[in-house]
C-alpha cells in the first residue's frame, strides 16, 4: 500500500487522502504514513464537509492510529519515498533526481519509474533505498559504463540526452504496480 509521500506536496498528500477517501468513506488502514496525513489535514479547506463529510474526522483517526503504535511494522504500512531535489541544468552527465526514503525500512526500488511530463523514464534495476538514506539518480552514464549501475550513493541511469527541462517539468516517482509515491513540480512545468 503505497501513497505520495509529503515530499511530493501538501497538496499531493491531501489529493492521495482524499482519493482513497473517496473510495468508500473511510481511509485504508496504516496507508499514510504519519507525516502525510498531517500533511494532508492542515491542507483540507472549511468547506471539506460539503465535498467529503466526515474526512477530517476519518484522518484524525488515522493520526490517532499510528500515535497508539496500532500501525507499527504492519505489512501494509506505507513506503515513504520521496523526491527531495532536482538539478536539472545541464547535459545528462549533470542533472539528477534526489530520493530520500523516509520510511522505518529499506526499500527494492527494481522496476521503480522516475517520469517527467513528456513521459521520458528512468526505470531501475535492482537496487536497495535503506531507511533514512538518500540515493541521486544522474540520468547519464557513470564515466565507462554503457548500461545503468549504481556506485554508492549515486545510481546513473545512462541515457544520453538529457531528460529533465531546464525551465521547467514535473518529475514524478512511481512504483512497480503503477503507484505515484512522490512528485515534484521546478520552475515553469508545463501544464
Amino acid at each position: 500500500m503505497l501513497a505520495p509521500g509529503v515530499g511530493a506536496g501538501a497538496a499531493s498528500d491531501r489529493d492521495a487522502v482524499l482519493k482513497d477517501y473517496s473510495s468508500g468513506a473511510k481511509i485504508t488502514a496504516c496507508r499514510f504514513t504519519i507525516a502525510q496525513l498531517q500533511s494532508a489535514l492542515s491542507e483540507l479547506g472549511a468547506d471539506v464537509n460539503a465535498y467529503s463529510p466526515g474526512v477530517r474526522d476519518a484522518i484524525k483517526g488515522e493520526i490517532q492510529r499510528w500515535k497508539n503504535g496500532d500501525c507499527k511494522g504492519k505489512k501494509g504500512a506505507a513506503v515513504d519515498i520521496r523526491i527531495v531535489k532536482i538539478s536539472a541544468k545541464g547535459g545528462a552527465r549533470s542533472e539528477s533526481v534526489t530520493l530520500k526514503n523516509f520510511g522505518a525500512k529499506g526499500v527494492n526500488l527494481r522496476r521503480y519509474v522516475l517520469r517527467d511530463a513528456s513521459k521520458h523514464t528512468i526505470r531501475f534495476k535492482k537496487t536497495t533505498l535503506k531507511a533514512g538514506r538518500s540515493l541521486r539518480v544522474v540520468t547519464g552514464c557513470r564515466k565507462g559504463s554503457k548500461a545503468a549501475v549504481r556506485k554508492g550513493s549515486r545510481y546513473y541511469g545512462c541515457r544520453k540526452t538529457q531528460f529533465w527541462d531546464d525551465a521547467g517539468d514535473v518529475v514524478s516517482l512511481i512504483n512497480d504496480k503503477g503507484t505515484l509515491l512522490s512528485k515534484q513540480a521546478y520552475g515553469q512545468a508545463p501544464a
